[in-house]
């Protein structure tokens, strides 16, 4: 997996204030992360539009297989 720019973490900050730092699957505001949509190791891209937030709890989850997202 290639390192990632200062992109990829620029576009996870404005995620999460375009999210109002608030968790996009339980509502959560307790520690807020940026979540890839499309993962970046499968060429999900630095775009705002490819950021979700999560809490820590549901960003495991994700990972883990246990939450499914969907985009309309």
């Amino acid at each position: 997996m290639s390192k990632r720019d200062n992109s990829h973490y620029r576009v996870q900050r404005q995620g999460k204030i375009r999210d109002h730092n608030i968790c996009q699957a339980c509502g959560s505001t307790i520690s807020p992360e940026g979540h890839h949509i499309i993962d970046y190791q499968y060429g999900g891209n630095a775009s705002v539009d490819n950021i979700i937030t999560l809490c820590h709890v549901c960003h495991k989850q994700i990972h883990r297989g246990n939450l499914d997202l969907i985009k309309f």
